[in-house]
């Protein structure tokens, strides 16, 4: 068969696409799940629905799908949300909670961003999504750096501030012996493992304390210790948990 000019072209033309649709399919793959998988955007899932408060001081600003597979496995699909803090103040962490009519869809998740996510800036975080059901996402609870903290209002199951109130006393508590036996310095030094070192309630006040209630309220008191440190030093953190 004659190969004309044309066909070659084609040929040439129609390579190069696949090469560069395998290229930005790897390197979706690489943003979004992991170095070998290859990925795309997923147009055809149906996009979350945001419940949102009028006063929230983080908002859902953006979702997307991709559905992703590698060699020798099915395909999976993982919904990327960017979460905007339109507050005036950093944030240190949130929890989110996300529920569908199928139960592979349904789940909370708190994320704590690698530096503090500054007013009008944007985090990234990525859920798995293997059902085929709508979603809808929620805020419940907003930690800002300084220790001030919000609520969904109901608090939903996530973090409560019975839950709060109780891990940060637990946390004070701990803290108080080691200031008293050992000094301020000693303090900062165990700060870093409180979450450890910190006993955590029984599964049954769950129902109670939220789901993280406790454990976000022991990571408030670090959150608040580390604060009066930057603001005043031992001599604040000192006074910080004597009033407490």
């Amino acid at each position: 068969m004659k190969i004309t000019p044309r066909l070659t072209i084609a040929a040439v033309t129609f390579s190069a696409v696949v090469f560069a649709a395998a290229g930005w399919s790897a390197h979706i793959g690489r943003k979004v799940w992991s170095p070998r998988v290859f990925a795309w955007r997923n147009f055809l899932k149906p996009q979350p629905i945001i419940e949102e408060q009028p006063n929230s001081p983080l908002r859902i600003a953006d979702t997307r799908f991709y559905s992703f597979m590698s060699v020798g496995s099915s395909i999976g699909s993982v919904l990327k949300v960017d979460f905007k803090n339109v507050s005036g103040k950093p944030i240190h962490s949130f929890s989110v909670s996300y529920y569908s009519p199928d139960p592979l869809d349904t789940g909370s998740f708190g994320c704590q961003p690698q530096t503090f996510l500054q007013p009008e800036h944007l985090e990234t975080t990525g859920i798995s999504s293997r059902g085929k059901e709508r979603v809808k996402l929620t805020v419940d609870f907003v930690q800002f750096a300084d220790g001030d903290v919000w609520y969904a209002d109901p608090p939903q199951a996530t973090v409560k501030p019975e839950g709060v109130r109780a891990g940060a006393q637990a946390a004070i508590k701990h803290l108080l012996g080691i200031l008293d036996s050992d000094g301020a310095e000693a303090v900062m030094d165990a700060l870093p493992r409180i979450r450890a070192d910190v006993d955590s309630p029984e599964f049954s006040t769950r129902e109670v304390y939220g789901h993280f209630g406790f454990y976000c309220g022991v990571t408030n008191t670090e959150v608040r210790v580390q604060h009066a440190y930057q603001e005043g030093g031992l001599s604040q953190v000192e006074g910080l948990l004597r009033r407490q």
